[in-house]
């Protein structure tokens, strides 16, 4: 069922999950909660009007609009698998591109890898969806479960910890402030992005590592086809990483462009100049691996930081999603992070509500943040020693990741290791 924003008053007084934040994170654990037990009652608050839906609330189904400068996420098998069990994984295919092949390299040094998927018998290494198609897919299979509830244009205001659940203030955005409904909750998931003023306002601090580089992001086009490989390039100051894009069909050979430099000016500079000079100075950190760049849509640039809460759980309410870890994007593992602590908490709850036991009990949370945070300490690590390793140009460390690489061209196991890492195989695997 879904409530429009003059619906504020039609809300029920208890439901077992109310769900702050309806983003991709927050969309995808409401549909993983309802799929796992469709007797839970699901409410999702989002800030911003959903799309999706005619105007008397039917559903309109997924709708695909192709861009050239779409934003994209890569989705690692873990997931892809995730995703599979919630029903959706079908649709999500349709405007998807596999990464079958991964090439490592840093410039100006011997030293390369290139991961073939193939290889170690994996059918990929993932796979990298438009945002825009992702959310249409999940909005779309949201309103086919009955037991989520989803409110658009309105806030939680006000979160009030009680012993047996959690009491939120919820206002909608065209109404007076005044105007607030109070809702209980057994469980209360924050998931309102990396500058969570739920978080905050829960007085839960974050751990902010700034790590001095800017990304500039952009889709290109280039010459040659990518035949799905993805590639990491490591340079004196920074990365450039190329995703391939699935193909439209006035802009094939897309691939989705992170380019990661030591500060606001120099990044700020490189997206500001003109598409001809851009492309040059691209091409230039990048090489020729496939061929020409063409075309560079519209360039964004931003700051890197890795953001960590330093509470994830307290009694009733779970922190989830950017608001819990905001990753450096060098190994593009923060999205696949938060998608296995939703397949994590999705079957606790599960579990505790087929057992009548109460799904938001701080042991039971407990659980969940013991599971949970070794998995974001191996992620985070995995991606932080990356920079580390990448960002440093003393002569011996220079020396050291080269034969690293040479080394991680020729060993197998290892190879298969960084692999898994870098698919989200590594660990323990979710159950929906």
């Amino acid at each position: 069922m879904i409530h429009n924003k003059n619906k504020l008053d039609a809300l029920h007084s208890q439901y077992d999950i109310v769900i702050a934040g309806g983003g991709l994170v927050g969309i995808s654990l409401a549909c993983a909660l309802a799929v796992s037990n469709d007797e839970l009652s699901i409410l999702l608050i989002d800030n911003f009007p959903i799309k999706g839906t005619s105007k008397d609330g039917s559903v309109v189904g997924p709708i695909y609009h192709p861009s050239f400068d779409a934003r994209a996420t890569a989705l690692s098998m873990s997931s892809i698998e995730i995703y599979q069990r919630l029903g959706v994984l079908e649709k999500l295919l349709v405007h998807a591109s596999p990464i079958s092949h991964i090439h490592v390299s840093d410039r100006g040094h011997a030293g390369s890898t290139l991961l073939s998927a193939e290889q170690q018998n994996k059918t990929a290494y993932g796979y990298v969806i438009e945002n825009q198609w992702l959310g249409a897919v999940l909005l779309n299979r949201l309103m086919d479960l009955p037991s989520i509830e989803l409110l658009s244009e309105a806030s939680v205001a006000n979160i009030v910890p009680r012993q047996k659940g959690a009491s939120v203030s919820v206002a909608a955005n065209h109404l007076s402030q005044n105007h607030q409904v109070k809702v209980n909750a057994s469980l209360l998931v924050v998931a309102d992005g990396a500058n969570s003023g739920l978080r905050e306002s829960l007085g839960i601090s974050a751990s902010i590592k700034q790590y001095d580089q800017q990304a500039v992001i952009a889709n290109v086009q280039t010459q040659l086809p990518h035949n799905g490989h993805a590639f990491e390039r490591f340079l004196v100051d920074g990365a450039v990483a190329l995703l391939p894009l699935p193909d439209l069909p006035n802009a094939p050979r897309r691939s989705a462009l992170v380019w990661t430099m030591p500060d606001q000016h120099h990044a700020q500079s490189k997206a500001d100049l003109n598409d001809a000079d851009f492309i040059k100075a691209l091409q230039s950190a990048f090489g020729f691996r496939l061929g020409d760049i063409q075309h560079v849509g519209q360039r964004q640039s931003y700051p890197l930081a890795l953001t960590l809460a330093n509470e994830v759980i307290r009694n009733h309410i779970v922190v989830m999603g950017n608001a819990a870890h905001s990753l450096h994007p060098v190994a593009g593992q923060g999205f696949n992070l938060s998608l296995r602590d939703i397949a994590a908490l999705t079957e606790l709850v599960s579990e505790a509500s087929d057992n009548n036991q109460d799904i938001g009990e701080l042991s039971l949370l407990e659980r969940y943040a013991k599971v949970q945070l070794k998995d974001q300490d191996i992620t985070i690590g995995f991606s932080h020693n990356l920079i580390e390793l990448f960002g440093r140009q003393a002569l011996p460390i220079q020396l050291g990741r080269s034969l690293g690489l040479l080394a991680l061209d020729i060993l197998t196991p290892v190879k298969k290791q960084f692999s898994d890492q870098a698919s989200g195989l590594n660990g323990r695997r979710p159950i929906l």
